[in-house]
């Protein structure tokens, strides 16, 4: 073994610490000439991301679209390198500080070397999780009824007809609403016309845009947007309202504010079976026609759309959300706009909950009077996995509830085509909290969610479709916009009457007035259920007592979440009796550095056979240490008897009757040091109470760990890197193993993201950079090793690593 111990430097710095050694190998598919390990390094590879670096390398000279991120928001320098190198402007971004260009591939690094240039990603084609043929939340597994919610579930509107209706004309009439009773009490007329439908309340949605030819749109009063995505200045999917916008907007701004419905002819099964579950009369027309009124939650409120994401919706930077972020409360304070709340069904990863940049601008937000709605994510159903901007100490944080009246009436139209089905396949008749939404608390112990709301199987505009295009789509994206609607009513009544209500009072009206649901915990569903017609009554006799949420401690730790006595390794048995459908048994346990192995069994499987419509079975999740996001090594697992799942560095593996299972290689490749998470869930399809026993075991190595060929140890300030370094392959290598381990893992709070890149002759090699703590890779049979170490986001003065190589 070896050691080396090394020094960082800035991005913008191109020497090296005196012990780095430098690539010697001639990167011409780069444009950088060949360089030997006394030539200090002559690219920034730290400002190249992961995906554009593979890029890069085998396009040549072809002109390839990149996102240009500046430290300064004056161009010209950099515009003027870019003409330089051969490439183009296609736009100037106006509130954040980025370009949009295309340039040579083999210039590409070159032009990183400019110091005002930040970063640089490649501009691919994006699709959103929630697009045709994909999921609002991460992939679902495809053997169970489960599956059926990946995606957005059109409903055929052939023969149908459209209806809209003006505010001035909903303020005179009394339409029915299928589903908003479940968030507004059983008097929907009476609350709407208490708040005056929302009117004289303006909700920025910041999404995807919006498409306002759509009919459910045709009386919504939306005042006007702004385009500030990777589309603007494109003509054919420029605008924040166009028919080529992603539908994501689309469908959250008719749950806030639609105003329009449909006229289905006599017999029609979407209404018999919305009349069926939900006990009321549809409008009934002479010909025997029903009305189906889509109404949002506040139809007469005012919207302003706010497009961060392209067309193809896919993921985007984070300070595009802060720009839009920004662009709502400018509105207010710069010009004059009486911006009440903002509605944001998106998310990410946090490793400082409450306390990056996001967070803060949020609480900023509501510091000025904006009331702030997020969706809470789709990470669940393990503790510790609401994302920001919903870890916001003062955003209104909102988890996804399925209500018996949308999720049967899917089953009974869109699945089985057959009245009365969904009884069978939803059979509680109180709301339940659905297993993707994401869970608090956040990692400093905060209550997340703040409420729940129906985000499952809800009707609303699908512009690919068309301009009458409608579809059931799941998710927390959905349950956001139902509280931003209530949100609306409220400060409605507020506006009325001038009682000048804040976002504290408006919090403390929902939360307070919420529906509790047993079977339930705070971190599944905050307050409880939204209920706007308690909340508006509590509301009447004092608006103004909401407490202002205390400011954020300066110091903080990681909340002890564990809740069975598994520390490293050990063994915990139990018993899982009469678990009614739709709820859940958690295990949260202990991983240390040493563990090697996790094995979870489920024996003496009972399904209830005498009541079984052959539905009945346990889903089984299982997550790493991972916070605030995604990390699950076993997901939507269905079991159907005795099995078990075994969990190593190497591989995650099952046995017994198992189908339906999603697993992911990003999460099956490390064991992390943290709170692991197991849970076990009676599927929300099942149709009786199940029972088993379950045995969780965690080994872990006996004697010292093995010793590394190769240990690389130092300490990197945020945003420096070690520059490259060239490993020594043994000859007759057949693996190599590679871990990059810091302080600040999933151990701690904040937690620190440390990336490893690796370029092994044939190309770089990503998948180092992850939110995986350590990082770990193997290699088969490598010759040639060149690896950087970067610290992406560290929140302590300096973050301490150990690069461990193993070669067998």
């Amino acid at each position: 073994m070896y050691n080396i111990s090394i020094y960082g430097f800035r991005r913008r710095n191109i020497a090296a610490g005196l012990l780095i050694p430098i690539i010697a190998i001639s990167m011409l598919t780069l444009g950088i000439p060949l360089m030997t390990t006394q030539t200090p390094m002559a690219t920034n590879f730290a400002k190249l991301s992961p995906t554009l670096l593979n890029e890069i390398m085998t396009r040549g000279e072809t002109s390839i679209n990149v996102i240009i991120e500046t430290s300064i928001s004056e161009y010209f320098g950099v515009i003027t390198e870019i003409n330089s190198l051969g490439g183009e402007v296609n736009y100037q971004f106006k509130y954040v500080n980025a370009l949009s260009a295309t340039v040579p591939a083999n210039k590409i690094a070159q032009l990183a070397n400019n110091n005002d240039v930040v970063k640089i990603y490649y501009d691919v084609e994006r699709s959103v999780a929630s697009g045709p043929g994909e999921s609002l939340m991460p992939p679902r597994g495809g053997g169970d009824l489960d599956s059926l919610l990946a995606e957005p579930n059109v409903l055929e509107t052939e023969g149908y007809q459209v209806a809209s209706v003006t505010p001035e004309e909903l303020i005179a009439s009394d339409p029915a609403n299928y589903w908003n009773p479940w968030g507004m009490g059983a008097a929907t007329s009476h609350v709407w016309e208490k708040t005056n439908w929302g009117m004289d309340s303006l909700v920025v949605i910041i999404d995807t845009g919006i498409w306002t030819g759509h009919w459910m749109f045709g009386g919504t009063d939306i005042i006007g947007g702004a385009e500030m995505s990777y589309d603007a200045g494109d003509p054919t999917y420029g605008g924040w309202d166009n028919p080529n916008n992603h539908y994501h907007g689309s469908h959250v701004a008719g749950i806030v504010a639609s105003t329009g419905g449909i006229i289905v002819p006599p017999g029609d099964l979407l209404a018999l079976s919305i009349e069926l579950y939900s006990g009321m009369t549809l409008p009934t027309l002479p010909d025997g026609s029903k009305i189906i009124w889509l109404l949002g939650m506040a139809p007469a409120s005012s919207l302003y759309i706010v497009k961060v994401f392209d067309h193809a919706g896919g993921s985007i930077p984070e300070w595009m959300v802060l720009a839009g972020i920004e662009h709502a409360i400018d509105l207010k304070i710069v010009h004059g706009i009486d911006v009440d709340a903002i509605s944001m069904s998106l998310g990410g990863a946090n490793l400082y909950d409450g306390r990056d940049v996001e967070d803060q601008l949020v609480d900023y937000a509501t510091s000025v009077g904006i009331t702030l709605v997020t969706s809470a994510g789709n990470d669940g159903p393990a503790s510790m996995t609401t994302g920001s901007p919903g870890s916001a100490n003062t955003a209104i944080t909102v988890g996804a509830a399925a209500n018996p009246v949308n999720t049967r009436v899917y089953w009974d139209v869109q699945v089985y085509g057959v009245l009365g089905i969904g009884y069978y396949l939803f059979t509680s008749d109180d709301p339940q909290i659905y297993a993707f939404s994401s869970r608090g608390p956040t990692s400093d112990g905060r209550l997340k969610p703040t409420i729940s709301a129906t985000g499952m199987m809800v009707l609303s505009a699908y512009i690919p479709a068309g301009p009458s295009g409608l579809a059931f789509a799941s998710g927390t994206s959905m349950a956001c916009p139902a509280v931003s609607g209530g949100i609306a009513l409220l400060n409605a009544f507020s506006e009325m009457h001038g009682l000048g209500a804040s976002p504290e009072d408006y919090r403390q009206a929902i939360t307070s007035s919420a529906i509790w649901l047993d079977g339930y915990t705070e971190y599944d569903q905050g307050a409880g259920y939204l209920y706007v017609e308690d909340a508006l009554r509590d509301f009447e006799l004092d608006a103004s007592y909401g407490d202002v949420a205390p400011p954020l401690p300066k110091k903080a730790s990681l909340m002890d979440i564990s809740n069975i006595p598994i520390v490293g390794k050990g063994m915990y048995e139990t018993s899982i009796e009469n678990l009614a459908p739709g709820f859940n048994k958690e295990f949260v346990f202990e991983i240390t550095e040493a563990t090697d192995s996790i094995t979870l069994d489920l024996t003496n499987v009972w399904l209830n056979p005498d009541e079984d419509l052959g539905l009945n079975s346990f889903e089984v999740y299982i997550q790493s240490a991972k916070r605030t996001t995604y990390g699950y090594y076993v997901e939507t697992a269905n079991v159907w008897g005795d099995a078990s799942f075994y969990i190593t560095d190497d591989e995650t593996t099952w046995s017994g009757p198992v189908t339906g299972v999603y697993t992911h290689g990003i999460y099956t490749r490390v064991i992390e040091p943290g709170y692991m998470k197991i849970v076990i869930e009676n599927d929300f399809t099942s149709y009786e109470a199940i029972s088993c026993d379950i045995r969780i075991t965690v080994t872990a190595a006996k004697g010292k760990a093995p010793r590394p060929d190769v240990k690389i140890s130092g300490s990197l300030a945020q945003g420096e890197w070690t520059g490259w370094m060239n490993i020594a392959v043994p000859p007759g290598t057949e693996k190599t193993t590679i871990e990059l381990w810091w302080e600040n893992d999933w151990t701690k709070y904040p937690t620190s993201d440390m990336d490893m890149i690796i370029f092994d002759g044939m190309g770089f090699i990503t998948a180092g950079a992850t939110l995986s703590s350590p990082e770990r890779l193997v290699l088969e049979n490598p010759t040639i090793l060149y690896l950087y170490v970067e610290a992406y986001l560290i929140f302590a003065k300096t973050e301490r690593f150990e690069v461990r190589i193993f070669f067998t």
